[in-house]
């Protein structure tokens, strides 16, 4: 039996050491933005604190940075069914139509426009693009991703 408790207790203490708890003045700022969120989960990502969650049936991304300022938010959109007919319209006249989707998001600022990314790659092919599109359709600009991590965090828009 001491045993047991012994191994529960170590086993306590390694995971609440490796726990990311932000700030209580990020955690109420986030709580202020999204009171609905479920299952959040904390990392940290290059100085700021990201909070993941699933609200309204989507997987969406938060980042905060220390002073509790929120610096984007990233929505998981899946598939192109959720893009606006604008935005749809434009990614399929466009060169990449043919490409596979792998990937939609969409990207909150504070101070911007939202920025729609579909990331697309080929059959057989080893090579990924994020393309990141304005609300009105405009394509803003390609990045290749094939050999990235490709999280979208506040440094990609830096």
């Amino acid at each position: 039996m001491k045993k047991f408790s012994l191994l529960t207790i170590m086993l306590f203490l390694s995971v609440s050491i490796f726990a990311i708890a932000p700030p209580s003045i990020v955690q109420a700022a986030f709580k202020k933005m999204y009171p609905k969120a479920s299952g959040v989960a904390w990392s940290q990502d290059s100085g700021y604190y990201c909070a993941n969650f699933v609200m309204n049936g989507f997987t969406k991304s938060v980042w905060f940075n220390a002073q509790a300022q929120w610096e984007m938010t990233q929505t998981d959109l899946v598939s192109l069914d959720q893009l606006s007919p604008t935005v749809y319209n434009s990614f399929v006249a466009g060169p990449y139509a043919s490409w596979v989707v792998d990937d939609v998001t969409m990207v909150e600022f504070p101070k911007w426009q939202a920025i729609i990314v579909i990331k697309v790659g080929q059959d057989n092919v080893d090579i990924k693009y994020q393309l990141f599109y304005t609300p009105s359709g405009m394509m803003l600009r390609k990045r290749n991703v094939t050999y990235m991590h490709d999280i979208l965090g506040p440094s990609t828009f830096l």
